[in-house]
């Protein structure tokens, strides 16, 4: 339900803890007015004479009405503006309204016991947020309104005070009250109040302080002496004894624990694993929901015994709705917790804060403080000796405390899904969660693990015994949701809630980053991208993403690298609308730009130029990574590989058909060098549609070239014709495209046994190849001859385009990939028998493939050369280079590696039998 506040700032509260932007000072003043008169019909004259201060313009009638529509607009749930003649009403319950909500509970206070009122009005009290509507500019509100609501508290804080005494609890109300006495300094009622609740508090000097001042304040302003009510109550303050001794105190302040609290042991031994009286300050940091505050009750029990002298405990409140505790309330909390009298606790920060650590000498304790906000919050609380240990769990990592007081920080992690199951059977009982372990196990993984996310999910079917945890998952599968049905609006428990005050503590620069990661189709990103992203530069987007990190709103998932748990990712996507819709399509523009500008540079490493795509990145990056070489660029490839193929389906979603078509045609060739065919062909299936959508021709006949090569390398050489056929009908009037589709339609007949028809297209390719002067077609077609002539047995004719081949390759190198050509024409020698000659030119192209620092083909050409050995009879001599190919076939994570093993377990088998018949 959306609630308005008027104690305060004017405000609309959202369900999930969200502040709706109200805009115009005048779109305020009608809302206060409004609500003011709560479910009453409000004259447009009247509104127009509130909000324009008697003096509305000729526009006023106009302005009104825009408003109310932008308030109809902004209103949520539970509220609602209607037009009732002759003018608005604002309809809602009167608990939405934090005035109405205010005066109720005054009126409740006021017929019940004691104790129940001072609950009543401590609630009443919390809802004031500071003056009443103090951003509205209407003076006449100001006038009618906020003096009488601000009467009330004062007078609410009178009561408060009068009921506290009474129960003996009276050094509750002394700050409420001084507020109260700042606001209305002659009212002695009140005045009395304070001094006696100073006196019963054991602060004797305070109080006579307090009633001296106001003695002399009567008789300057009003010329009067002291009534007999506060007379009477400086005599109760005189008659007092002086205050015994501070007594020894032992507190023992720690919450009860979670229920059923499962799993980190892992956790609760490195907490464990410091020795006792070190004086550690421990830090456990972590996303909201994780279950520091459990872990950190779960380790203080367990510790307990530790500390003889007691236990403080305080949640120190630094991501609640509310503004943080102030550490000098702790403070005097935790001085009273020890057995200090009210009146030897000092008024300044600092003071209280030496007698804390003063009182704590020499005392072995443990101090508790949940939910930190910063570091100045937690400073002032730490004790001075090595004999008490602090626990200290907070969102933000506290890089101050690790950095000026030595803290040691633990990151909590989410659950095993072992332990999330386990949680979820805390919950919804063991035994129904036994009975669909895969559901229950897809229920953990959509709650990210996190125990809030996962008892919220677990409690909507907890007292629902027919409800299946299948059910269940269903409810959370649809991403436009997930995060209204992890919230329990009956106890305020959200995921939402939680992430939007992590959300709130975002400076400008990391919030607009925070909400642009909406347009990020991945689930990690780097540090390039997120400069893409912004639009800024790789340092700027650095100082914002290291704050998402600090706040947990990231977490690393490797060097310069960022990830979203799920939850997080979607919360984006609630906030994206906050950034203008024209930000939002440039940042899209900007990293697909950047992708694509980036998988271009790395395409050109590893490919050779014989036929250069179109493409065309708008926005060129401020910076981006350094690719200089295959090595580099497969790396990179490797690494954004998911992010590349989100981006391609991203692209194509929106329409962005020239983006699409240039990441798949680089995208292709990283898989087809490779040799991941599966994806390739994929990848150019996807890139011929959007090639057709751009009426793109030469980026058609590309990728019909490269399906064919996908056809033969999967065994379907006459499906790969068609392709070939279809790339030389849309190569038609351009030379470079016409040799290319020659190039490749030749080789598709050649697969497919048609050795006569492929022998005229491979030399009709040559000669358009040396007209303009295309080395690299020229060089792949001479080869491309060769095999043609080899099969139907002219071995001096393929041995003669075989030669010429190579020649292209080793005078050429810059504009044909050398390695590849060489390994080619090698294996070619090899079918001639010739294996002194090919195992010469496997080295030759190991040489080049490590001057690119080529992985993959220097693991091909290692693998060639091991053969070439065992072909010559010496496994010794091919073992060392078969061992190589597997390792670096191991690293890039390529199938081939499992061929080469089973080489290299023969070689190990054979070499000691050839040694043992030379030996013989």
């Amino acid at each position: 339900m959306t609630r308005i506040r008027l104690l305060g700032p004017v405000e609309l509260l959202r369900a999930d803890g969200t502040v709706a932007g109200l805009g115009a000072a005048k779109r305020r003043s009608v809302l206060a007015a409004l609500a003011l008169e709560l479910n009453q019909v409000v004259s447009g004259d009247r509104l127009m004479d509130i909000v324009w201060d008697g003096n509305p313009p000729r526009s006023a009638k106009a302005a009104l009405q825009g408003h109310i529509a932008q308030l109809r607009k902004d209103l949520g749930d539970g509220v609602e503006l209607v037009t009732r003649s002759p003018g608005y009403q604002l309809v809602a319950d009167r608990s939405l309204l934090d005035v109405t909500r205010f005066e109720d509970l005054l009126a409740e206070a006021a017929n019940t016991s004691d104790a129940e009122a001072v609950e009543l009005l401590n609630s009443a009290l919390a809802l004031r947020r500071g003056p009443a509507m103090s951003d509205v500019p209407a003076e006449r509100l100001h006038r009618e309104v906020s003096a009488r609501l601000e009467e009330s508290a004062v007078n609410a804080v009178q009561e408060l005070g009068r009921r506290l005494l009474r129960l003996g609890r009276a050094a509750e109300a002394v700050d409420r009250l001084r507020e109260a006495v700042a606001l209305r300094p002659l009212r002695e009622p009140l005045v009395e109040k304070l001094v006696l609740s100073l006196h019963q508090a054991g602060r004797q000097a305070e109080a006579l302080d307090v009633y001296h001042e106001t003695r002399a304040r009567l008789a300057d302003e009003l010329g009067v002496d002291p009534g007999p009510g506060l007379l009477a109550a400086l005599n109760t303050v005189l008659e007092t004894e002086e205050p015994p001794a501070t007594p020894a105190a032992v507190p023992a302040q720690l919450p009860r624990q979670n229920r059923g609290f499962v799993g980190r042991s892992a956790e609760l031994a490195e907490l464990g694993s410091g020795r006792d009286g070190d004086g550690a300050i421990r830090i456990l940091t972590g996303p909201a929901g994780v279950g520091k505050t459990a872990l950190a009750l779960r380790w203080a029990h367990q510790v307990a015994a530790r500390f003889p002298d007691g236990n403080l405990f305080c949640d120190l409140r630094g991501f609640d709705e509310t503004e943080p505790v102030d550490p000098g309330q702790v403070l005097t909390g935790f001085l009273r917790a020890l057995g200090v009298p009210d009146a030897r606790i000092p008024a300044d920060l600092e003071e209280r804060a030496a007698l804390y650590r003063s009182v704590l000498a020499g005392r072995r304790m443990l101090v508790i403080l949940d939910n930190a906000r910063s570091a100045d919050q937690v400073r002032p609380l730490l004790p001075g000796t090595s004999g008490c240990e602090v626990l200290v769990s907070s969102r933000s990592r506290l890089d101050d405390l690790t950095a000026t007081e030595g803290a040691l920080r633990m990151t909590v992690p989410a659950l095993s899904r072992e332990a999330a199951v386990r949680v979820l059977g805390v919950v919804l009982g063991a035994e129904r969660v036994a009975a669909e372990p895969e559901a229950a196990a897809e229920l953990a993984e959509l709650c990210d693990r996190l125990p809030l996310a996962l008892r919220i999910a677990a409690a909507r079917g907890s007292g629902q015994p027919h409800t299946t945890v299948r059910s269940l998952v269903e409810a959370l599968s649809d991403e436009h949701h997930r995060l209204c049905e992890l919230s329990l609006p009956d106890s305020g428990a959200a995921v939402r809630s939680a992430l939007t005050w992590s959300y709130h503590q975002l400076d400008p620069g990391s919030a607009r980053l925070f909400r642009l990661l909406s347009r990020h189709p991945g689930v990690d990103v780097d540090r390039y991208a997120a400069a893409a992203l912004a639009g800024t530069t790789i340092a700027q987007s650095q100082v914002h993403l290291e704050r998402l990190l600090a706040v947990h709103l990231l977490h690393r998932t490797g060097t310069d690298r960022y990830g979203r748990h799920d939850l997080v990712r979607l919360y984006t996507t609630t906030v994206a609308d906050e950034e203008p819709a024209a930000e939002r399509d440039a940042a899209t523009a900007r990293l697909l730009d950047y992708y694509l500008h980036t998988v271009d540079a790395g395409r050109r490493l590893i490919t050779d130029s014989a036929w250069q795509p179109r493409i065309r990145a708008e926005h060129r990056p401020a910076e981006s990574p350094e690719l200089s070489t295959v090595t580099a660029a497969l790396g990179w490839f490797r690494a954004e590989e998911d992010n590349l193929h989100n981006a391609l389906a991203s692209a194509a979603a929106g329409g962005l058909w020239d983006r699409a078509c240039g990441l798949a045609l680089c995208m292709e060739r990283f898989h087809y060098h490779l040799g991941d065919l599966s994806s390739q062909a994929e990848v150019a299936q996807r890139g011929l549609v959007t090639a057709r959508e751009l009426g793109d021709a030469r980026a058609q006949a590309m990728f019909h070239i490269h399906l064919g090569e996908n056809l033969v390398q999967f065994g379907h050489p006459d499906n790969a014709v068609m392709h070939g056929e279809q790339a030389l009908r849309l190569s038609a009037g351009d030379p470079l495209d016409t040799c290319n589709a020659l190039l490749g339609l030749g080789l598709f007949l050649h697969a497919s046994g048609m050795h006569a028809d492929a022998l005229g297209h491979a030399a009709e390719s040559i000669t358009l190849a040396r007209s303009i002067r295309n080395i690299a077609v020229e060089a792949y077609a001479s080869i491309l001859r060769a095999s043609i002539l080899r099969a139907e047995g002219d071995r001096t004719a393929a041995l003669g385009a075989l030669r010429r081949a190579v020649d292209l390759a080793s005078e050429h190198g810059r504009d044909v990939h050398g390695s590849v050509v060489l390994l080619i024409a090698g294996e070619l020698m090899q079918g001639f028998g010739m294996d002194s000659q090919a195992l010469g030119l496997f080295h030759r192209g190991l040489a080049v493939a490590r001057d690119t620092e080529d992985l993959v083909f220097q693991a091909r050409h290692h693998r060639s050369i091991g053969n070439a050995m065992a072909q010559l009879d010496n496994p010794a001599a091919a073992l060392p280079h078969w061992t190589r190919a597997e390792r670096l076939y191991s690293v890039l994570g390529l199938p081939e590696g499992s061929d080469v093993r089973e080489c290299i377990t023969g070689a190990n088998a054979a070499v000691p039998a050839v040694a043992d018949a030379r030996a013989g």
